[in-house]
């Protein structure tokens, strides 16, 4: 009596062969979707020319696989860095918005406005300083004085000799600084007008 010889179906192969490649596909994106990495967090919005401090910065669990290389991730020391550019709060930090001691080139200067602000100028927001010179007759044409200076914050003022004025907080690049501060000693009547509106923390 001969042995009878048996075939596998090669559809049965094939299709044994997808059902693993399938499951093992699912089982690298739950995987991938399932890893998290750590980087640090703006705890509050961190404005340029600001050094970041203890507190000012949180280490956080993040999904970032394809683009953890452009965040600091928890390895790195950012206390001492200083801020090249806006960062929300709640906002990872990017390594582009950080940089080292000598990077900083801003100086925070205090001006007086008359008049109510805008709504877009508040802190993070980007504006143009413009200047107009005491005349005779009233001001000269005003043009702009400073370009791109920062909003810190609206300086608040409750003592008895308060200003009726509005104080605005600004960090100002540093080769306009002695002009705006000459500007503010000879009584030159200061408008900000903003240019980009604040940065939000991402979600």
């Amino acid at each position: 009596m001969s042995a009878r010889r048996t075939w596998m179906d090669p559809r049965l192969v094939i299709g044994v062969a997808l059902v693993l490649a399938s499951l093992a596909g699912v089982w690298l994106v739950v995987q991938q979707s399932a890893r998290s990495d750590r980087a640090w967090a703006a705890t509050r919005t961190l404005l340029p020319g600001e050094t970041i401090a203890a507190g000012d910065v949180a280490p956080v669990d993040v999904r970032l696989p394809r683009s953890l290389d452009r965040y600091l991730d928890s390895s790195a020391e950012p206390i001492g860095m200083v801020v090249a550019s806006t960062v929300g709060e709640g906002e990872v930090l990017p390594v582009r918005a950080v940089g080292g001691a000598d990077s900083g080139s801003r100086s925070a200067v205090v001006v007086e406005l008359d008049g109510a602000l805008p709504t877009a100028v508040r802190a993070g927001a980007l504006v143009d300083v413009w200047a107009a010179a005491p005349a005779d007759d009233g001001f000269e044409a005003p043009a702009v004085l400073v370009d791109e200076a920062i909003v810190v914050g609206v300086v608040e003022d409750d003592g008895i000799l308060a200003s009726a004025g509005t104080q605005l907080e600004l960090l100002v690049p540093s080769d306009a600084t002695a002009a705006l501060l000459e500007a503010i000693a000879d009584e030159h009547a200061l408008s900000v007008v903003p240019l980009a509106q604040p940065v939000e923390a991402a979600p």
